[in-house]
């Protein structure tokens, strides 16, 4: 990517307060943020723009969060996506789904 253009975010978060907070979070941190309401909106708008990262909420028994991510890597145009889980699930059900943590700094 040139290192003069701003780096696209897709925000998928349903609260209305955190989708605030996280926003201005990645917004300060010098990102381009997209926003979804939705897990199936989120998936059409990374289908359609194609972010350079996607943050999601992922909450214990979130079904529809794995399913994203699920139904993210089996389109060829988007698997290339990174996904960011910005509340996880307790470790043990993470490391059931193939999760690990990535520090903020690794982003």
């Amino acid at each position: 990517m040139d290192a003069n253009r701003t780096a696209s975010a897709l925000l998928i978060d349903e609260d209305p307060g955190s989708q605030l907070a996280n926003r201005q979070r990645l917004e300060d941190d010098g990102y381009s943020v997209i926003l979804a309401q939705d897990a199936a909106s989120g998936l059409a708008r990374a289908k359609q723009l194609l972010p350079n990262v996607i943050f999601i909420h992922l909450a214990a028994g979130e079904a529809g969060s794995v399913a994203f991510i699920q139904a993210l890597r089996a389109e060829d145009s988007c698997r290339h996506i990174r996904v960011v889980v910005l509340r996880g699930l307790p470790l043990v059900n993470a490391a059931k789904k193939q999760l690990r943590a990535v520090p903020r700094d690794g982003w």
